[in-house]
């Protein structure tokens, strides 16, 4: 008897789940050298104020009790930090592993969901291609919970294809617990159902009844303390994403139009991004085209290699991918209990964007509010490449062509990780440490950013962005800014930006919010940090994360004022 035929289902499972968890691991470790501790964006200290705050003081609050703002959108992620902090674990190694450990369950759990469809060797493909992919990794380092999203979502419907309401129930609850759009997974499983069955069966009902039961407390906590059914930080980067967009649309009339209809632009930064970020554009080497110009960034640019590779290889993998992605195709899938799970999973993924198209059209910091794009493009991928499965000549310059984007796309984003660490390292958290050494103790401070700097920092954050504080918006709206840091008794100012240029972005956020022309006070620059032009653009254009230079100000009331 050969060893093969001694290898069980379950024996199999193991070793692929090793592979994963290996092949994952590696890669993140490469990102993480050098640096191990920190954090590629700011939003992920702001998860750890309120974790040590719960697990510290039992309170979910940001600087103070009693506030009404809530700047956390994933209590899930919170309680997990909070439960990991009253343990004894550091913050840094806990964030970090549970991304790391999500991302290698959403490869699994993908690797199971294709399986029974492709075959092992495709299904593995597809799963490694997916949790591989730059972006996808540099989530999992982020500090944030997209990648538990992910986990999450998946693991609910592996749940639904194997009839385990309750199961689901759980899923959806702790998805939507984990970011409140996972109510478009728990809405696109109820519609499969529904269109199956015609009818509400009592699975389902159970299933919804148990993640009503789990997410339905935080929403109701959430609109009784904030008047609002998202926490305040959502809320403010719908204001914020909407100002942008008005920005651009003044600054730019080709683009007005455009911008004039959210779910255009959303689909047209989708699809830049994509080709930009993912697919070749800036992941490729020279030479290369200047593109950015048009919208208002010169320093965008697409690698002529990209051109052969998305006409070449993307384009036509996608296409041969269509009868597989086709909707005409739904109606009988939905019984075929193994496809079924994967209309659940379009449906999901076609009301995710259309809610994003909506509320906020923007991908987000590195394109983490649409990580499910991901999944859906390298899945969709190799598709296509089975598809081709009776031309193999072609399939394995194909197979080849996919790699070797990949690899690009993983070497180009761990430089972008090592530049975000670098930005944080050198100017966020310096800035913290600097008004820590060098603010009276307990002196508030302002601040559009405000993760690292209260968790570095240790003074009270006056929030700037809304994201904690809903009252911001009414002043900021108003023109009355000046007049808010004065009520506040505000003394300290943090802006992101070097003084009197918009050199490093969109706009110059101090004079956009009336604080640096203001004749009811003046500013008094105490210290300013900033990393090297050429790293911040490596770290900057694929996040949109951060300015290169960030300033501290004194507030001097003017004299009319005091």
């Amino acid at each position: 008897m050969g060893a093969s035929s001694l290898r069980t289902p379950g024996t199999e499972a193991r070793i692929l789940l090793l592979l994963i968890g290996f092949s994952v691991l590696a890669v993140a470790f490469a990102f993480l050298w050098p640096a191990f501790a920190e954090f590629p964006m700011d939003d992920a200290y702001i998860h750890f104020v309120y974790a040590r705050n719960l697990a510290e003081h039992g309170k979910l609050m940001f600087n103070a009790p009693g506030e009404r703002g809530i700047g956390t959108s994933s209590p899930l992620w919170t309680l997990l930090l909070a439960g990991g902090h009253a343990a004894g674990i550091p913050l840094h190694l806990l964030a970090k592993a549970l991304g790391i450990g999500a991302l290698i369950l959403t490869g699994f759990a993908l690797y199971l969901l294709l399986c029974p469809l492709w075959g092992t060797v495709a299904a593995l493909g597809g799963a490694l291609l997916s949790v591989l992919s730059g972006p996808m990794v540099w989530f999992s380092l982020s500090g944030m919970e997209t990648t538990l999203f992910l986990a999450l979502g998946l693991l609910a419907l592996l749940a639904y294809r194997a009839g385990r309401y309750a199961w689901l129930g759980l899923l959806l609850g702790l998805l939507t617990l984990t970011r409140p759009e996972g109510l478009a997974l728990a809405l696109a499983i109820a519609v499969v159902d529904l269109w199956r069955l015609r009818r509400i069966s009592p699975s389902l009902l159970l299933a919804g009844l148990l993640c009503a039961f789990i997410a339905l407390p935080w929403f109701i906590y959430v609109y009784l303390r904030t008047g609002y059914l998202l926490p305040t930080s959502g809320i403010s980067k719908h204001f914020t994403a909407t100002l942008g967009a008005r920005i651009v649309a003044e600054r730019n009339p080709l683009l007005s139009r455009l911008v004039s209809f959210s779910p255009l632009m959303y689909l047209g930064l989708w699809a830049g991004y994509l080709a930009e970020f993912v697919l070749g554009g800036m992941t490729l080497p020279p030479p290369r085209l200047h593109v950015g110009a048009p919208g208002g960034n010169p320093y965008y640019t697409f690698s002529l290699w990209a051109v052969p590779a998305l006409a070449g290889v993307v384009g036509p993998l996608l296409w041969a991918a269509r009868r597989a992605w086709s909707v005409r195709r739904w109606a009988a899938a939905i019984h075929d209990p193994l496809r079924r799970p994967w209309v659940a999973f379009l449906l999901w993924l076609v009301l995710h964007n259309a809610g994003y198209a909506v509320f906020l059209p923007v991908p987000g910091t590195a394109s983490r509010y649409g990580a499910i794009n991901h999944v859906a493009l390298w899945v969709g991928l190799t598709a296509g490449l089975i598809a081709w499965r009776h031309r193999p000549s072609l399939q394995r310059a194909w197979a080849v062509g996919l790699v070797l984007l990949l690899t690009a796309n993983v070497v180009f984003w761990n430089g972008v990780y090592d530049a975000n660490l670098e930005h944080m390292e050198q100017v966020r958290i310096a800035v913290a440490r600097y008004i820590r050494d060098h603010l009276p103790p307990g002196e508030p401070c302002a601040a559009f950013d405000i993760g690292a700097i209260r968790y570095y920092g240790e003074h009270p954050i006056v929030d700037l962005y809304g994201l904690v504080d809903p009252e911001v918006g009414d002043w900021f709206f108003q023109g009355e800014m000046d007049r808010f840091l004065l009520a506040k008794g505000v003394r300290c100012l943090v802006l992101p930006d070097r003084p009197g240029t918009t050199a490093d972005g969109l706009f110059e956020i101090g004079a956009l919010a009336g604080l640096t022309n203001s004749h009811l006070l003046g500013l008094q620059q105490l210290a300013l940090f900033e990393i090297e032009p050429d790293r911040w653009l490596q770290g900057y254009l694929p996040t949109l994360n951060y300015q290169a230079a960030v300033t501290v100000y004194r507030v001097v009331p003017a004299q009319s004022a005091r």
